[in-house]
């Protein structure tokens, strides 16, 4: 029983009638005099007559002595009741009063009385128009009070009374609560439960309409106007509420939406605020006329649209600098959080809306899981996430409109503040800002701050001179003045004089490229260790690159390349846009690569970037043993050596961070490598492995593909058959995980191929004619190649086995499985005997597969939570079709269990529907649904396969429970999807169950 806040008596009737004296429970006897203090209790301190208390304890077999019986009760209760009251009389709470009895005791007391007041307030705030969370959290509290059945095991006509009133007042709460869930609309979860409850208590007009109105939101129209059709016969004559909410899914009547979206305030509790603007400068000076402007605009964000504020101009004429400066002024207009983007814009290869909107995901706090693969399918995530609330999003340096229309939120209560160096003419509704170099006053008032009104007062003609050659430009303004105050003894005119010998005032007209002035002064003054830094740093083309990755790269300390960097942030040739993190303003960087191309040849580029990508595989392998405890024979799939130790991880949670935060990082080391044939391929193939290996979410499949299709046309280029054979693998594994299911057989089958060919022994199924002849310089061995070919004939098996080709799919895994145990992987041979089993026994190989099984579990539970998760669920697989769904279902929702606790959501759905179709097959059709209905929204978010594998078994439990509309509406759904992904044999199943239905 819930803790009333009393230290007397207590007692509890929403569940077995059962009284507390503080934290003493107190035995309250057999079953009548239980009865009797029921009806005391349910009197709230009035008088009951002994007559009333027969009637309402025996019903018409009272007992010869009625009266006597009842006095009996009361005095064995008085006992139950001495250790509260002890010796003294007056703290006896039953009392005799003329010929009855009663009970006083405080209704905060009794758990029933507390349920009709929190009842009471609910409606009193529902009547009010309080804020659905507010009365929604009231009745969480009422439902907090329930302990089972009321007044479980007592016998008698007011029991039974007792019982039916409160089943149905919890019910009817239980309705508000979901209709209040549903105009809010934020649990995931509440299809399932809506659907559960109408298909327990059918013909409850209320639950009817709330579970069409959740499939609604779901995005399950057909489903939801199906549940009215189904249901219709058996409501209740003349209620009209689920044929009028018909009638608004007809009209897609955006009410039905979740009210949260406009007017709400999400639960404080599932929010997480993002922090993502950079620090602003201390010592900003001048574009105050802008600032105000841009402040104007941005404060009258809540209105009836989303303020979208654009800011351009040259580069280096201060547009970051004014737009994290304006964002920080105003932030506190927005308490949700602010989001910051740099789209890298003038880059070479500007990063993709979609990775933006994933990073932009996780910091909203979406899990990575629950993060769609499709760009359309974020953004509108994105806006889902941000509806109601009130988020400044800051995206700099874009390119077109094109670029940031993906990043703008749906919330009128959002704003957006974008710089480019273009006007984003195309951008609908847009407030646009143009950007000019600074006046010559400010420009002179900047370099006066940074440098001391003394040194400039001295010298004010050198001063002016100094502004007027950076062009009035703030980034060259600043470069300068930060040299002039790194040296106290460089005067202004000297500074003037080094100014003026570059020649570039001359001889470039555009002020892009008169910046350039001032990066050549500034790095022609350092010395050979920064200047070699600032030239190698600039190599790689990310973002921003961490600390340990570019002490790597300069083959130096971290200590002492903190340092360095630490040195080139003061003299503004860096920034640190967080701590431990160093990355270039575009111009700088292209000044930088300049510089490097000028004065290093091509063998200390080459070596640098050898070093980069030799450290991130090292590193990424640590990420793998500590996120994954993955097999040593998996952490190299080509066995390639590394020269350095990388970094170590405390545990998995850090290693998944860092690996996702060096995502582009990483990258850009796979793109040098590709890009100078003095470096290996072998070694950026298996960085991209260990990327897709520790990161195993959507959000890095299709780019880990792209890289592996890099890696690929390069490794061919060269003959390189090794890392050829590793890309193809990579590529097909994750495109498999996205569903594109042909493709990625036929990057498997080359990939197979190339590894077969160095074994002398073709692929089942395919024919090795065509594939490309292993060079005798490039070619690895049979047994450099023995991994990769282990691993593609695992995902070739999954393939085929996802495709109904079972007895290829069984041949390939177990081919797998052999290879996995003769290199000593027990993790892997496990998953692949987990894979070869289910494709036994559903070629009739019963014993073999289900002993299969049993030993894939057995290895797989020894390698790690997540494994031996795997493995249960890989056994409840066989078990089902060996005729043992008992076991099958205790190991699927053992499974399922482990797998939510973990986080891993795909499989989490997995073994739900495996669970789901076990019930179904047994005929238990409300648990069927129940189970499949809890993870539809999560293998909605993760894979469509499953998705429609479970649309399928709810239409199968549909039709069991008499459902033919809404069973039809599922199987329709399913039977798209599994044509979409190609799934020929499911969707024949799928035919036949929907013409079964005619």
């Amino acid at each position: 029983m819930a803790d009333m806040g009393g230290s007397g008596l207590r007692f509890g009737l929403l569940g077995p009638l059962r009284a507390w004296y503080g934290e003493r429970e107190l035995e309250l006897g057999r079953p009548q005099q239980r009865a009797v203090l029921a009806v005391l209790l349910g009197a709230a301190g009035r008088t009951v007559a002994t007559a009333v208390l027969v009637e309402g304890v025996w019903g018409g077999a009272a007992p010869a002595d009625p009266r006597k019986a009842v006095q009996v009760a009361v005095s064995r209760l008085r006992a139950a009741f001495r250790p509260y009251t002890g010796d003294d009389p007056q703290r006896m709470p039953l009392v005799r009063v003329g010929d009855g009895y009663a009970l006083r005791v405080p209704e905060a007391e009794v758990d029933a009385a507390v349920w009709d007041a929190l009842l009471a307030e609910a409606g009193r705030l529902r009547d009010a128009d309080a804020p659905p969370q507010e009365v929604r959290e009231v009745l969480r509290g009422a439902r907090r009070l329930w302990a089972g059945e009321p007044l479980a095991g007592l016998p008698g006509p007011h029991a039974e009374s007792v019982r039916a009133r409160l089943a149905e007042q919890r019910i009817s709460a239980k309705e508000t609560q979901l209709e209040l869930d549903a105009e809010l609309g934020d649990r995931t979860d509440l299809t399932a439960e809506a659907a559960a409850l109408a298909l327990e208590h059918p013909g409850r007009a209320r639950l009817t309409a709330v579970l069409m109105r959740a499939l609604y939101q779901a995005g399950r129209k057909t489903e939801a106007l199906a549940v009215y059709e189904d249901a219709r016969a058996s409501l209740p004559p003349g209620e009209h509420g689920p044929a009028a909410l018909q009638l608004r899914i007809l009209r897609e009547d955006a009410t039905l939406l979740p009210a949260a979206a406009a007017t709400a305030e999400p639960a404080a509790e599932t929010w997480q605020a993002p922090e993502q603007l950079r620090s602003g400068l201390t010592d900003f000076t001048g574009r105050a006329e802008e600032a105000e402007a841009l402040l104007d605009r941005l404060a009258t964000a809540g209105g009836r649209a989303v303020v979208v504020s654009a800011l351009d101009g040259m580069g280096g004429v201060g547009k970051t600098t004014l737009a994290v400066h304006v964002a920080r002024r105003i932030r506190g207009r927005f308490p949700d959080g602010q989001l910051f983007a740099d789209l890298r814009g003038a880059d070479r290869t500007p990063p993709d809306p979609g990775t933006v909107l994933a990073g932009f995901l996780r910091a909203l706090g979406v899990a990575p899981a629950e993060i769609p693969p499709d760009t359309r399918e974020r953004s509108a995530l994105y806006r889902s996430a941000l509806a109601g609330r009130r988020v400044l999003v800051v995206l700099d340096n874009a390119a077109t409109p094109g670029h940031v229309e993906p990043l703008l939120p749906g919330s009128a209560g959002c704003a957006v503040l974008i710089t480019s160096r273009h006007r984003l003419a195309g951008l609908s509704g847009a407030h646009h800002l143009r950007l000019d170099i600074l006046p010559p006053e400010q420009a002179l008032e900047l370099l006066t701050r940074i440098v001391g009104a003394g040194r400039a007062a001295a010298e004010p003609g050198a001063a002016e001179e100094i502004v007027r050659a950076c062009g009035l430009l703030p980034l060259a303004v600043r470069i300068v003045a930060s040299r002039l105050a790194a040296d106290p003894s460089l005067t202004l005119a000297a500074l003037a004089e080094g100014l003026r010998q570059e020649h570039r005032l001359a001889e470039f007209s555009d002020g892009e490229r008169t910046v350039e002035a001032s990066f050549a002064l500034s790095y022609h003054r350092l010395d050979a260790e920064l200047a070699r830094a600032f030239r190698l740093l600039s190599l790689p083309d990310a973002p921003d690159i961490p600390l340990p990755c570019a002490a790597a790269l300069l083959d130096r300390p971290e200590a002492g390349t903190a340092e360095l960097l630490e040195t080139l942030v003061d003299l503004n040739l860096l920034h640190s846009p967080r701590f431990g993190r160093y990355g270039f303003h575009d111009l700088v960087r292209a000044y930088a690569r300049g510089r490097l191309a000028a004065e290093d040849g091509a063998a200390e580029r080459t070596a640098a970037a050898d070093r980069l990508t030799d450290f991130c595989l090292a590193t990424a392998r640590n990420a793998d043993r500590a996120a994954r405890k993955a097999d040593p024979v998996e952490l190299s799939l080509l066995g390639v050596p590394v020269h350095r130790p990388g970094r170590a991880f405390a545990d998995g949670s850090e290693a998944v961070r860092w690996m996702r935060e060096q995502a582009e990082v990483h990258a850009a080391a796979i793109a040098l490598s590709c890009a100078d044939p003095d470096l290996p391929l072998d070694r950026a193939a298996e960085l991209a492995d260990r990327m897709g290996a520790v990161l195993s979410e959507r959000t890095q499949t299709t780019v880990i593909a792209d890289l592996a299709e890099h890696l690929a046309r390069e490794a061919a280029e060269r003959g390189d058959h090794g890392a050829l054979a590793l890309a193809r693998y990579l590529r097909g594994a994750n495109l498999w995980h996205i569903n594109r299911y042909a493709e990625s057989e036929a990057e498997i089958r080359r990939a197979v191929e190339l590894c077969s060919s160095a074994a002398g022994s073709p692929v089942p199924g395919s024919s090795a004619a065509g594939s490309p002849a292993v060079g005798s310089g490039a070619a690895r061995s049979a047994a450099q190649t023995e991994r990769v070919l282990a691993k593609a004939l695992l995902t070739l098996g999954g393939n085929a086995r996802i495709h109904g080709r079972y007895a290829e799919a069984a041949e390939h895994a177990g081919r797998a499985a052999q290879l996995f145990r003769r290199l000593g992987a027990e993790r892997s041979e496990g998953s692949a005997l987990g894979e070869f089993a289910f494709s036994c026994a559903q070629t009739g190989r019963l014993t073999e597969a289900r002993a299969a099984a049993e030993r894939g579990a057995l290895l797989m539970s020894g390698s790690g939570p997540v494994s031996a998760a795997t493995g249960r669920y890989y056994l409840a697989r066989v078990l089902r079709l060996c005729g043992d769904p008992e076991a099958a279902l205790a190991h699927a929702a053992g499974a399922r269990e482990e797998f939510a606790t973990l986080q891993v959501t795909v499989f989490e759905a997995a073994a739900g529907d495996l669970a789901a179709r076990i019930h179904a097959e047994a005929g238990r059709w409300l648990l069927a649904v129940d189970a499949a209905e809890a993870v539809l929204p999560l293998a909605r978010r993760t894979s469509a396969a499953l998705e429609a594998a479970l649309l399928r078994t709810l239409g199968t439990a549909l039709t069991g429970l008499g459902r033919p509309r809404q069973a039809r509406a599922c199987l329709v759904d399913g039977l798209e999807v599994y044509e979409r992904l190609g799934l020929d044999e499911d969707a024949a199943q799928v035919r036949a169950l929907l013409a079964a239905l005619e």
